[in-house]
C-alpha cells in the first residue's frame, strides 16, 4: 500500500514540475539569422516609407547593419553579417523599387485644381422664359436729384368710388417724374412718349383702396395716369373660344386663361381692348408682349367686392420685346 502512495505521489510531484516549468525557448540557433533578416527588411521598408513621404531620410545600409550588430551583439563585418546580407537582398531590392516607383508617381502627379462646372446653355423655351419679364420698376431717384428737380402739379381726374389721397410729383432733370419719392414714371403720356409705368406701381393701390374694408382712396400717383397713354409689359390671356379678338387680359403673372399659372387680382390685371382684331394665338399658352394704349382707371364693383380696376383702350401689342 505504501509503494502505490508513493507512486502516485511520485506522479503528482511530475504532474506539477511540468506544469510549472517556464517554456523552452522556441528560437532556434538556426532561425537566427533568417528572423534578424525580417527584421532588418521591416526596417528597410519603414525607412523607405518615411523617405518617400519626406519625413526623413532611408538609413544607409551600414547604418542598418551596425544597428542590427548591436542589437545581436555580432560585429557588423563579421560572417553573420555577410549570410544576413545574402538573404535580405532580394528584399531590399523590391522595397527599394516600390519605393522608388511610390516616389516617381508621387512626383509625377499634378496638382489638384479646384473642380469647376459650366452651366449647360438653357433652352430655347426657358430661355424666352427667362428673358420675357415684365419691365421692372425703375430705380427711385436720388435725393440729391429730387432736391434739383421741379415740384408740380398734374391735372387730377375724378375716380367714381373712390376718394384721391394726395401724392408728390417732382420733375426730374431728365424729365423723369418722380411720385412720392419712392417711384419713377418714364414718358409724356403721349403716342409718341406714352408713361411707362411698372406692375408694382400700379398694384400699390390696394394699400389702401379696398372697398369691401370701406376702404375707397387711390392715391394721385395712380389717378393721374386716367386719360394718358401708357405703356406696360406683362403675361397676355386670350378668349379660349373664339378664333379671333378684340380683348385680352394683361397681367403681372403667367395665366393661361384657365388652368396654368396665378389668377390675377383687380391690382395686377388690365382689361385691355385692342385697336384691331386679332387671331393666330395658340390656346393654353404662355403669351407675353407690351401693350401700349389709353389707361382707365374705372372700380367695378359687386356689392363692394373689387373685380375690375384698370382698362386700357385703343391698344397695340407689341410681341418683338
Amino acid at each position: 500500500m505504501k509503494i502505490i502512495w508513493t507512486i502516485v505521489t511520485l506522479l503528482l510531484i511530475a504532474g506539477i514540475v511540468v506544469v510549472f516549468q517556464p517554456p523552452a525557448p522556441t528560437r532556434r540557433p538556426d532561425d537566427s539569422a533568417m528572423i534578424e533578416s525580417a527584421e532588418r527588411a521591416m526596417e528597410l521598408a519603414t525607412a523607405t516609407e518615411k523617405s518617400t513621404s519626406g519625413a526623413t531620410t532611408a538609413p544607409s545600409a551600414p547604418d542598418l547593419d551596425a544597428a542590427l550588430a548591436a542589437k545581436s551583439g555580432a560585429p557588423s563585418g563579421d560572417a553573420s553579417s555577410d549570410s544576413k546580407e545574402s538573404a535580405t537582398t532580394p528584399t531590399t531590392d523590391a522595397t527599394n523599387s516600390a519605393a522608388k516607383e511610390n516616389a516617381g508617381s508621387i512626383a509625377a502627379a499634378p496638382e489638384e485644381t479646384p473642380a469647376t462646372t459650366t452651366a449647360a446653355p438653357l433652352g430655347a423655351a426657358a430661355s424666352e422664359a427667362t428673358t420675357k419679364k415684365p419691365s421692372p420698376e425703375p430705380a427711385a431717384a436720388k435725393p440729391e436729384e429730387i432736391a434739383a428737380g421741379s415740384e408740380f402739379t398734374p391735372e387730377i381726374p375724378t375716380i367714381a368710388h373712390a376718394e384721391i389721397l394726395p401724392s408728390r410729383f417732382i420733375k426730374l432733370a431728365d424729365g423723369d417724374i418722380s411720385v412720392d419719392d419712392a417711384w419713377t414714371v418714364r414718358g409724356a403720356g403721349t403716342n409718341e412718349s406714352p408713361y411707362e409705368v411698372s406692375w408694382e406701381y400700379l398694384s400699390s393701390a390696394q394699400e389702401t383702396y379696398v372697398p369691401r374694408l370701406s376702404e375707397k382712396k387711390i392715391p394721385a400717383r395712380i389717378a393721374f395716369l386716367h386719360g394718358k397713354v401708357v405703356k406696360i409689359s406683362g403675361y397676355l390671356a386670350f378668349p379660349l373660344v373664339a378664333p379671333t379678338s378684340s380683348e385680352c387680359l394683361a397681367m403681372l403673372n403667367q395665366w393661361d386663361g384657365c388652368c396654368i399659372g396665378i389668377p390675377p387680382t383687380p391690382y395686377d390685371a388690365i382689361e385691355v381692348k385692342l385697336a384691331t382684331e386679332l387671331k393666330g394665338w395658340k390656346k393654353h399658352t404662355i403669351n407675353f408682349g407690351a401693350i401700349t394704349g389709353v389707361f382707365k382707371v374705372e372700380p367695378y364693383l359687386v356689392e363692394n367686392w373689387l373685380v375690375g380696376l384698370y382698362l386700357m383702350e385703343k391698344s397695340k401689342i407689341d410681341t418683338e420685346l
